[in-house]
């Protein structure tokens, strides 16, 4: 295998992975706001329960003081996730450029292989074409 299509096909695996980082980041912060939209939901219940019920509500205050601290650690975790995605897309946008270059180079490399066997080529039919006209004047 020339070294060309090995260098294109590392930059295509650094692609790959950094793809592959991506999703599980984005499948991450889907998994944060989700528990974040649970936590609400359950705040929600819980207030309701806590308004119908006097007793609940001495329960509700010291529940919602805990919920919010939850609410933001994951506010926290998603915007950490948030910039780790925002990072990961950088690395992801080099990463094609990379390979866009290595692709580059190797279509620049077979070009001139094609211009060199061309060159030989031509040299070959030009020297033929001169013994067979040396061969037509002599005789």
């Amino acid at each position: 295998m020339k070294t060309g299509q090995t260098l294109i096909q590392l930059a295509q695996h650094k692609v790959d992975s950094v793809q592959t980082l991506i999703r599980a980041a984005e499948q991450a912060r889907e998994e944060l706001v989700r528990r974040r939209g649970g936590i609400l939901e359950k705040i929600e219940r819980e207030r309701a329960v806590a308004e119908r019920d006097p007793a609940a509500a001495n329960t509700y205050v010291a529940y919602i003081g805990t919920a919010r601290v939850q609410v933001a650690n994951i506010d926290a975790s998603i915007a950490g996730v948030d910039d780790r995605i925002e990072a990961l897309r950088e690395q992801l946008a080099e990463a094609f450029e990379e390979k866009k270059r290595f692709e580059m180079m190797e279509e620049r490399r077979i070009a001139r292989e094609d211009a060199a066997e061309a060159k030989r080529l031509q040299a070959a039919i030009d020297e033929a074409a001169t013994m067979r006209a040396a061969r037509l004047r002599r005789g």
